[in-house]
């Protein structure tokens, strides 16, 4: 059975792995901060999403439509308010700019219809293998390793995760305190910063003590603005979520327990959908294999195997 969200949100081991995928994030946008930057306001978090999901459902043949077209994503994120249709416009052909997307071989003249870079494809990978090992960490599940196994899942997980995370409005649009840091260029990085930390800072009156941390050192690794910053981290003092001590380069930093709370209720919602997903489709994959013992993989499985996970 599927780990739920209650179970999740108050379980310390889900604390202690949303830590490290925290970490994790954090270097991969040193690593690839052009790649990773699809990922750091929850906005774009969605986009990149949807966009992968209608490339990934007809390249597993789900889908009998063009797949990922500009009009295609922006008719789906405008359903949802989460973005207007020039903003995915304008992201749409950032992706292209980068190549993190380029044109489908097959493509129509119109609507042009594009498929994800091999970078993308083992971004997104690496993502979905994050955030299977935190769920294993909870219950000492095997997810990750039957993904390892049988990495084509990407393709098939994927697409129904991103639809059910998109209709969930408590996802979708989070609490206005945690939209602090998620609606802001770069705020997600930030509070996964705040995160790594937390499980072995020590709870004091209610304040998780995260240290003295360099406030213009943050700045520049994560390519924001150091007024941006400041401001962003003055509303998160007032509204009670961290409390700072320092004027200078160096703040000491506290994190509000009830906020840390608050935070992990709402990553919950995301991993809680991302477990049914994943166990609904090992139950498919299961039922075709015992339908189907001696029957070859899918296309897809190969060629996102070459890949790599």
């Amino acid at each position: 059975m599927s780990l739920s969200v209650a179970t999740l949100a108050s379980s310390w081991r889900f604390a202690e792995a949303i830590a490290v995928m925290a970490a994790r994030f954090g270097d991969q946008f040193d690593e690839t901060p052009r790649l990773a930057r699809a990922l750091v306001s929850h906005q774009r978090w969605m986009m990149t999403q949807a966009a992968f999901a209608l490339y990934a459902d007809h390249l597993a043949g789900r889908s009998s439509g063009p797949g990922l077209t500009a009009s295609g994503l922006a008719d789906w994120i405008c359903q949802t308010e989460i973005a207007s249709r020039n903003t995915v416009l304008t992201y749409v052909d950032q992706l292209l700019s980068y190549r993190f997307i380029r044109l489908h071989p097959a493509s129509a003249k119109r609507p042009r219809s594009f498929e994800a870079s091999e970078a993308s494809i083992d971004a997104m990978q690496r993502w979905l293998g994050v955030n299977l090992a935190v769920l294993d960490h909870v219950d000492g599940g095997e997810r990750l390793q039957h993904f390892r196994q049988r990495p084509e899942l990407l393709f098939l997980v994927q697409p129904e995760f991103a639809r059910l995370c998109l209709d969930d409005q408590q996802w979708r649009e989070p609490g206005e305190r945690i939209g602090l840091f998620l609606w802001t260029e770069s705020g997600a990085l930030v509070m996964d910063r705040f995160i790594s930390l937390t499980p072995n800072a020590v709870l004091e009156d209610d304040f998780y003590d995260l240290g003295t941390i360099d406030i213009p050192a943050m700045a520049e690794r994560f390519v924001m603005s150091r007024t941006h910053l400041q401001r962003a981290l003055r509303k998160a003092e007032q509204h009670g979520c961290i409390r700072r001590d320092g004027s200078g380069r160096a703040s000491h930093i506290w994190l509000s327990a009830d906020f840390y709370q608050e935070y992990r209720d709402w990553l919950a919602r995301k991993s809680a959908i991302l477990d049914a997903v994943f166990e609904k489709e090992m139950m498919v994959a299961g039922e075709t294999q015992q339908a189907h013992p001696q029957s070859e993989p899918v296309t897809v499985a190969r060629s996102a195997s070459n890949r790599g996970c």
